[in-house]
């Protein structure tokens, strides 16, 4: 794995943990409303973010070694965390534009 691809591996993640970390704190605060079910769901996207691109990055990495057994697994939990990715992408999309349907669309419930 080059250093370029490691450093971007790197980056997804430090921005996605402090997207998680300052969403979810701020949702902590706000009263229940559109604002903060779309702030949930941007946490949602930066969990499954930073989720996926340790994955990914193991993924790619046992791929370069080829540790066959491990690369079906890593493929197999990229599927599932990438699945959850657009899940919480399409959700992100629907608060925002006023279709997350009440407490049953939210993040935290």
């Amino acid at each position: 794995m080059s250093e370029f691809e490691s450093a971007l591996y790197t980056r997804i993640l430090i921005a996605s943990g402090i997207v998680l970390a300052l969403g979810w704190l701020a949702v902590s605060f706000l009263k229940d409303g559109r604002a903060r079910s779309v702030l949930e769901w941007v946490s949602a996207v930066a969990m499954y973010s930073a989720i996926a691109s340790i994955m990914t990055r193991l993924l790619h990495r046992f791929w370069l070694e080829d540790q066959m057994a491990l690369v079906g697994l890593f493929a197999f939990l990229c599927l599932v965390f990438g699945g959850g990715l657009v899940v919480s992408l399409v959700m992100t999309f629907r608060a925002a534009v006023g279709r997350d349907g009440g407490a049953e669309g939210s993040a935290a419930h």
